[in-house]
């Protein structure tokens, strides 16, 4: 059960990292100087970027600690524009995934297969699988296109396992995964010392999550933008849909900055911070869960 119950939860957090805003954001121009920039998407056709994020997070709960780490590569292409909005491809590139609990020590590297833990070996047929989305210039995605290619790799899966991914990769979270990505824009020209506040209130996959992100623009110097972030976060007491009788419910906060180059939007890199706590229930029992950890982005040119 420990094992299932993390990994639940980290697929939960690593939604709250990269959680999407769908609101139109609110501005503070308060101690606002300098010129104005413009932070936007704004990838050439033909332009290639690995992207790689990186989760460390340490779990404690029901008096046992655990050690999570997973490091996702994509390569994001530019292949075309239609009507201002950007068209990309996404194409898994590695996946890492690892755990240390009381129990011992699991891992796999879609790289080194047969080196891993083989109850993990269906993520490795994401690798070299596509999809493609469309990007609106402030970071909305307005279309997703290409899934059935990444749902029909589950094939080889146990049911259970192939359900379960099948509910991550619907239309509806892949667009709020990828949207996650790109939704830090301001949807208008800056100055330095201004803010900006993204919130949004969603449910997929039983998961409900309210997330407020509020970005300030630091400085800027030479072609790259620095921009603070500061996130809210609350998962409103929920049943988990793979522990019968259980239940889960978290709040946090996550801080942190990001690098951005202004001739393409693109996060050069990027840190934040979490720090969250919860509970976990069984019937009228509850336990204390808190979680914290570490997201680390970067990317560079392919």
């Amino acid at each position: 059960m420990l094992r299932k119950t993390a990994s639940y939860a980290l697929a939960i957090l690593l939604a709250f990292a990269l959680l999407p805003s769908c609101k139109s954001g609110t501005d503070n121009g308060s101690g606002a100087t300098g010129d104005p920039v413009e932070l936007k998407l704004n990838f050439r056709p033909g332009d290639k970027y690995l992207y790689s994020t990186e989760v460390k997070q340490k779990i404690n709960m029901m008096g046992m600690s655990m050690d999570q780490n997973m490091t996702m590569e994509m390569i994001y292409s530019a292949s075309g524009e239609e009507g201002g909005n950007k068209k990309l491809d996404i194409t898994y590139d590695r996946i890492m995934l690892s755990m240390m609990s009381i129990g011992g020590k699991i891992d796999y590297d879609s790289r080194n297969p047969s080196g891993g833990d083989s109850s993990l070996a269906f993520v490795n047929s994401l690798v070299g699988k596509s999809f493609s989305i469309s990007v609106a210039p402030n970071g909305d995605i307005v279309k997703v296109d290409g899934l059935s290619d990444l749902i029909g790799s589950f094939a080889a899966a146990d049911p259970q396992t192939r359900a379960a991914m099948e509910s991550q990769f619907s239309d509806t979270a892949v667009r709020l995964m990828m949207q996650n990505s790109f939704d830090m824009y301001p949807g208008k020209a800056v100055k330095v010392g201004e803010s900006w506040s993204k919130k949004s209130s969603m449910s997929f996959s039983g998961i409900s999550v309210n997330v407020e992100n509020t970005y300030t623009l630091k400085s800027v110097a030479d072609g790259k933008a620095t921009v603070g972030l500061v996130s809210v976060m609350d998962l409103p007491k929920m049943n988990m849909t793979d522990q019968a009788g259980m239940t889960m419910e978290m709040k946090g906060k996550q801080e942190g900055s990001m690098e951005i180059e202004l001739a393409t939007g693109r996060i050069i890199s990027g840190k934040t911070t979490q720090s969250i706590n919860g509970k976990l229930g069984a019937g009228d029992k509850e336990m204390p869960m808190d979680i914290n950890g570490d997201i680390v982005i970067s990317s560079s040119r392919k």
